[in-house]
């Protein structure tokens, strides 16, 4: 059975409710030699502490060292999993000209 890893990076106000803002790290899996892990390389996983201490912070707990990363059983992922997708959906295309920017060296 897949479980997802998922890292809790902030938070927002829905409908008066609040709600909590995922990234995904990646998977838990089993097999016969027992379970193994399949982390995405290209999460910053410094970044995401961060972003863990600044919402701590904002509701008044302590800084932490590591971390959190919840693990959720793929069993109720049609839910969590479509809300992303339709928030995908709805951000606009890249622009072409998007290397256009003036930088300063």
């Amino acid at each position: 059975m897949a479980k997802r890893l998922v890292i809790k990076t902030g938070e927002y106000q829905k409908d008066g409710e609040t709600k909590g803002e995922y990234l995904k790290l990646g998977v838990l899996l089993s097999n016969d030699s027992g379970f193994y892990g399949l982390l995405d390389p290209s999460i910053n996983l410094a970044g995401a502490l961060i972003k863990q201490n600044v919402m701590a912070e904002k509701n008044g707990k302590p800084a932490r060292d590591m971390l959190m990363v919840s693990i959720f059983s793929d069993d109720n992922k049609g839910q969590q999993r479509q809300q992303p997708a339709q928030q995908q959906q709805q951000k606009p295309a890249p622009v072409d000209d998007q290397f256009n920017d003036d930088i300063n060296f």
